[in-house]
């Protein structure tokens, strides 16, 4: 059984070098949601791989998120030590500054670990009620 009782001094990573494309919205501005079924991180003490479906939803202004560079910045995470109770405040942080759209939300919907299913949700902007 891992011992978390040195959790606290646990080191965490995230991805380095990102580069996220957008383009022009010119006046369009569809409400956007993707789902990536394939998301990975590893726990910073057990480094066992967590995994879940990740669900990006926003409504682009001025700027649309380029959905390869994303799934590419998602896939970077793979073999990063952090708690899935950061990760999806920091995917949430980069994908708003990178487009600055109206609103956005980022649900991370983790496998089941040690009996215990957690969802995760991160909501930048005026969000819909």
């Amino acid at each position: 059984m891992t011992d978390y009782s040195t959790s606290s001094e646990a080191k965490i990573e995230t991805p380095e070098g990102v580069t996220l494309i957008t383009f022009p919205a010119r006046n369009h501005s569809p409400l956007i949601e993707w789902e990536y079924p394939e998301f990975q991180c590893l726990c910073p003490v057990s480094e066992r791989h967590d995994q879940g479906v990740i669900t990006i939803q926003y409504k682009p202004k001025e700027k649309i998120l380029e959905s390869k560079s994303v799934r590419d910045y998602l896939m970077m995470w793979r073999n990063k030590k952090n708690w899935q109770e950061y990760i999806t405040e920091e995917i949430a942080n980069l994908l708003f500054s990178a487009c600055e759209p109206d609103w956005l939300i980022v649900t991370i919907n983790w496998s089941s670990r040690g009996g215990i299913i957690a969802k995760t949700t991160s909501k930048r902007g005026d969000t819909p009620s």
